[in-house]
C-alpha cells in the first residue's frame, strides 16, 4: 500500500501549448511574410505585419541612437529603408533559418534564427540574427506587437536549452 502513494502523486505535466494548429500557421506564416517584405524592401508590406503601437529594440538604430530603448516600429522601418536605399539586391537581404514558437491564448513568442545581409561601409557583411517577435491576436488577427534583435557574436556558443 506504501508503494501505491508515491505512484498516485506522481503525474506528467502537460505543457502543450493553447490554441490550434491554425494558430502556428499563421504566425509561422506571419513571420515568413515579415521576413519577405523587408527582403523585398516593401516598407509598407512589412509595416501591415505589425499593430499600429509596435515597438523595435536592437542596433539597426543609427549610430549614436539608444540602442536599449525600444523605438517606434515606423521610426525603425524608416531608418533600415534609407539605410538599404539604392543599393543592389546582394547587398541586402534576410532569411529566415530555424523558428521556435509557443503561444498562450491570444499571445505568442517566437524566437527566430535570420541570416541578414547588411550594407556595411561600401560593402557588405553576412550575419546570423536572434530576432524575439511578440504577436497579438486580436479580432482574430495576428501582428506583430514588438521585435527585438541582436546579431550573434561570431564563435559565440550557443545557450544550451
Amino acid at each position: 500500500m506504501l508503494c501505491l502513494v508515491p505512484a498516485v502523486s506522481c503525474r506528467i505535466e502537460d505543457h502543450t501549448p493553447t490554441g490550434t494548429r491554425h494558430d502556428e500557421e499563421a504566425v509561422q506564416g506571419l513571420v515568413a511574410r515579415y521576413a519577405r517584405t523587408l527582403s523585398d524592401r516593401d516598407w509598407d508590406g512589412a509595416r501591415a505585419l505589425f499593430w499600429p503601437d509596435a515597438t523595435y529594440s536592437g542596433p539597426m538604430l543609427p549610430a549614436g541612437a539608444d540602442t536599449h530603448q525600444a523605438v517606434d516600429i515606423d521610426y525603425a522601418l524608416g531608418v533600415l529603408a534609407r539605410r538599404v536605399e539604392g543599393l543592389d539586391a546582394g547587398r541586402f537581404d534576410v532569411r529566415v533559418l530555424r523558428s521556435d514558437y509557443r503561444q498562450e491564448g491570444d499571445l505568442a513568442a517566437v524566437w527566430v534564427t535570420t541570416r541578414r545581409v547588411l550594407p556595411v561601409a561600401g560593402s557588405s557583411v553576412e550575419r546570423n540574427w536572434i530576432e524575439h517577435l511578440v504577436l497579438k491576436r486580436i479580432g482574430g488577427e495576428w501582428r506583430i506587437l514588438s521585435l527585438a534583435a541582436t546579431p550573434l557574436q561570431p564563435g559565440a556558443p550557443r545557450a544550451q536549452r
